[in-house]
């Protein structure tokens, strides 16, 4: 039965793949920033739901516009920093809170998803080039600057869902150049309402064999946890209340404290 399950939902992955790519060539290039925003919120959702997860969000922020469009043209973004679990983040929290994500470099070189990942406004880092991260860090201003959301995931990679990687400081410099406000957000998965690992991707297997266990899996749910906005003027301190926040929420001890001991 799950083996069925897991061959319809992937009939459903690759619609919605052709869905993407048609709305990348016809929709999005004539849409107003706005309008872009919306659809990608739209779209995002659809995949988690459409192979079983149910998303959810708890908190909030005091900006209506932040969960429309993304977009607020008239005041500041919002950098937005999440822990990572798995290759499925980016479309669960665009379902709640559209923005453009930053992302290593290699996912602009995967065929097909590549594509759709640039035309949905992902910025793209290289880790191993320090000049390059300055570069990005110009480019979230910019973002910041124009209103935007902008999403990073400062583990550097992904966990299995349970606890929490060290973050690292550098992707938090764009927030307190510009002043912008950093929204820490914890994405939780749970299966029939208990935490549950199976759609972690630690990248230590191939993208399909986790993808598969998640199209094969009952009961799957994601809340995304707003936390309270946070502001510093120094990126150090900033990364080091943001890391604070989200282990408190998870209930386990800060890996920045302990690095500190």
């Amino acid at each position: 039965m799950n083996f069925l399950l897991g061959i319809y939902r992937l009939m459903k992955v690759g619609l919605y793949i052709i869905g993407c790519l048609w709305t990348v060539a016809f929709v999005l290039p004539g849409a107003s920033p706005e309008r872009r925003g919306r659809i990608i919120r739209v779209w995002a959702g659809r995949l988690p739901r459409m192979i079983g997860i149910r998303i959810e969000y708890e908190g909030t922020l005091d900006c209506p516009e932040a969960f429309d469009s993304g977009i607020t043209p008239n005041s500041l973004g919002r950098l937005l920093v999440s822990n990572h679990v798995t290759f499925l983040d980016p479309f669960v929290i665009d379902a709640v809170l559209p923005a453009g994500f930053v992302a290593k470099a290699e996912i602009g070189q995967w065929p097909v998803l590549g594509r759709i990942a640039s035309a949905v406004g992902t910025i793209y880092i290289d880790r191993s080039n320090k000049r390059a991260l300055i570069g990005i860090s110009e480019t979230m201003e910019t973002a910041l600057r124009q209103g935007r959301n902008v999403l990073v995931f400062p583990e550097g990679t992904t966990s299995n869902g349970m606890g929490l990687l060290k973050m690292h400081s550098n992707l938090f410099e764009a927030a307190t150049v510009t002043g912008a406000v950093t929204v820490p957000l914890l994405i939780q998965y749970k299966k029939d309402g208990v935490p549950t690992s199976i759609p972690a991707w630690t990248g230590h297997e191939p993208l399909f064999t986790r993808l598969w266990a998640i199209l094969c899996s009952r009961g799957l749910s994601v809340t995304v946890h707003i936390l309270p906005t946070l502001t510093a003027t120094n990126r150090h301190v900033l990364c080091a209340e943001t890391s604070a926040a989200l282990s408190a929420k998870l209930g386990i001890t800060d890996p920045l404290a302990q690095t500190k001991e």
